[in-house]
C-alpha cells in the first residue's frame, strides 16, 4: 500500500510539474491570440466594408472554441474547482439571458453562435488570468504580448502604410487619413488597445522590470497620439487620476460615488445631447462638435429601436448594416430624423449601454450593469482589505474603471473578440479572484 500511495504521489508530482510549464505558455498564447488576432492589417479600401456586415472568419470559427477545448480541458484535470471560485452570479446570470435574447432574436441559428462565441470569450479570460503562477510571472508574459504588439503596429506603419495608417483611399472615413491605426481595423481601437499597454506598462514597472515597464509605456504613448484617439487621448490622464483616488478611498459609499457620478454625468452629457435642449445648449456652448462626430444620429437611432424592441432586443450585434435595414424603403428626412447614413453605414450605437440595451433589452443591461459594475465594485472593495500585492490590484482597477469610462464613447463591453474587452474580463474576474484569494508576490494563482 505504502508503494502504491507513493507512486500515485509521483504521478501527480509529475502532472504538477507539467503543468507549471504549461500553464506560462498557454497565457502567452491567449494574450497574442487576443491581442493581434488571426487576421492583422485590415484593408479598408474595399468596397464590402460599405456593405452588410457578415459573419465571422474560418479561422476564428475554428481556432477559438479549439483554444476554449485545451483552455477548459486543462483547468479541469489541474485545477477541477476553479471555476466554482471564479464564478460570479451576476456573470452567469448576464450569459444565461444573452443566449436566450439570440435563442428569440429574428435570426436565432446566428444570434445563439454569436451568443457561444461571447461565452468562449468570456469562458478563456476567466481562465487566462488564473494561469501564470505569480504577479511577477503574469507581468513577464504580458511584456512579451505588448512588446510584440507594438513591434507589429510600428513595423506596419514603417513597411505597411496602406495598411497601418488611414488614407484617403479608404472607403469609410476618410477624414481620419494620417491617423495611425497599426494592425487594428480603425484608429479608435488602436487607440483604445494603447491605453490599454500604456496601464500594462505601468503595471510590468511595478513588477519589478521597469525597463521594460517604460518602454512599452513610452511606446504606446507614441502610437496612442499619432493615432489622434481623442477619447482615449484624454481618459488617460482622467482614469490615473481617478483609479488613484479610489485606491487610497476606504469608504464604499465614497468609491462608488467617485467612479460612478463622472460616468453619469458623461453619459447625461453626451447621450443628452441627441435631442434639442438644455443638455444640448449647454455641450454645444464647450464643445465644438456637439454631435461627438456624429454619435448623437447614432445614440438617438438606438433609443429609438431600443424602444420597439425593449425586453429582448435584438440580439448580438443589433440590426445594424443588415440587408433589411440598409435597403428598406427610405422616407423623407426631417430636421431631427435619423440621417439616411445611419442606417446604410452604421455599425453600432459607439455607446456601450446603449448597445446593450438594443441588444439584449432594458433587463439585459441591467444584468450587465450588475456583472461590470456592481460586481466589481464590491470585489474590489474586499480585495482592498485583503489583498498583500498591490500593483496587481491598481493595474485591475485601472483596466475596468477605464472599460467602464471608454464603453460611453464606444462600443466595446461584449465585444468578442474585442482586445480591450478581454483585458477587462481579465481585471473583473482578476480582482474577484483576489476578494477570494490573496495573492503574494511568489503564490500560486488561485
Amino acid at each position: 500500500m505504502t508503494s502504491v500511495k507513493a507512486t500515485g504521489e509521483a504521478a501527480g508530482a509529475q502532472v504538477s510539474d507539467l503543468a507549471s510549464v504549461v500553464r506560462p505558455f498557454l497565457l502567452l498564447i491567449v494574450l497574442l491570440v487576443y491581442w493581434i488576432s488571426f487576421e492583422p492589417f485590415h484593408d479598408r479600401s474595399g468596397a464590402d466594408l460599405a456593405g452588410p456586415l457578415e459573419g465571422g472568419n474560418i479561422a476564428n470559427q475554428i481556432a477559438f472554441p479549439l483554444l476554449w477545448v485545451v483552455l477548459v480541458g486543462f483547468t479541469l484535470v489541474t485545477k477541477p474547482k476553479y471555476f466554482l471560485n471564479v464564478a460570479a452570479f451576476p456573470f452567469v446570470a448576464f450569459i444565461v439571458w444573452l443566449l436566450i435574447t439570440n435563442v428569440v432574436s429574428g435570426d436565432p441559428a446566428t444570434g445563439l453562435k454569436r451568443g457561444l462565441f461571447e461565452i468562449i470569450s468570456v469562458t478563456i479570460a476567466a481562465i487566462a488570468v488564473g494561469l501564470p503562477q505569480s504577479p511577477r510571472q503574469f507581468a513577464n508574459l504580458l511584456a512579451i504580448a505588448a512588446l510584440a504588439v507594438l513591434v507589429l503596429c510600428y513595423f506596419g506603419v514603417a513597411f505597411l502604410p496602406s495598411l497601418s495608417i488611414h488614407s484617403t483611399g479608404d472607403t469609410l472615413e476618410k477624414e481620419l487619413a494620417g491617423n495611425w491605426r497599426g494592425f487594428f481595423s480603425h484608429k479608435n481601437e488602436a487607440g483604445a488597445m494603447m491605453v490599454a499597454l500604456i496601464f500594462t506598462g505601468l503595471f510590468i514597472k511595478d513588477a519589478g522590470q521597469r525597463w521594460a515597464g517604460w518602454l512599452i509605456v513610452g511606446l504606446a504613448s507614441v502610437f496612442l497620439l499619432f493615432s489622434v484617439s481623442k477619447t482615449s487621448i484624454a481618459l488617460v490622464p482622467f482614469i490615473l487620476t481617478l483609479a488613484a483616488l479610489v485606491y487610497r478611498t476606504r469608504s464604499g459609499w465614497l468609491r462608488a460615488i467617485f467612479i460612478l457620478l463622472p460616468l453619469v454625468l458623461l453619459n447625461v452629457a453626451t447621450v443628452g445631447s441627441s435631442w434639442p435642449g438644455p443638455v444640448r445648449s449647454i455641450v454645444a456652448s464647450v464643445l465644438p462638435d456637439a454631435t461627438f462626430t456624429g454619435r448623437t444620429d447614432l445614440w438617438r437611432f438606438s433609443m429609438e429601436q431600443t424602444a420597439e424592441h425593449p425586453v429582448f432586443g435584438y440580439g448580438l450585434t443589433g440590426p445594424w448594416r443588415t440587408n433589411e435595414l440598409m435597403y428598406r424603403d427610405k422616407l423623407p428626412a426631417e430636421p431631427e430624423d435619423i440621417s439616411g447614413w445611419v442606417e446604410e453605414l452604421g455599425t453600432d450605437s459607439h455607446n456601450s449601454y446603449l448597445e446593450a440595451a438594443l441588444q439584449f433589452g432594458i433587463p439585459g443591461l441591467v444584468l450587465l450593469l450588475l456583472a461590470v459594475i456592481y460586481q466589481p465594485m464590491r470585489d474590489f472593495g474586499t480585495a482592498l482589505r485583503v489583498s498583500n500585492n498591490p500593483a496587481l490590484l491598481r493595474y485591475f482597477l485601472r483596466l475596468w474603471i477605464y472599460v467602464l469610462y471608454t464603453a460611453s464613447l464606444e462600443t466595446v463591453l461584449v465585444s468578442r473578440n474585442n482586445p480591450v474587452w478581454f483585458m477587462a474580463l481579465m481585471a473583473i474576474f482578476g480582482m474577484h479572484l483576489l476578494a477570494r484569494f490573496p495573492v503574494a508576490e511568489e503564490d500560486r494563482a488561485a
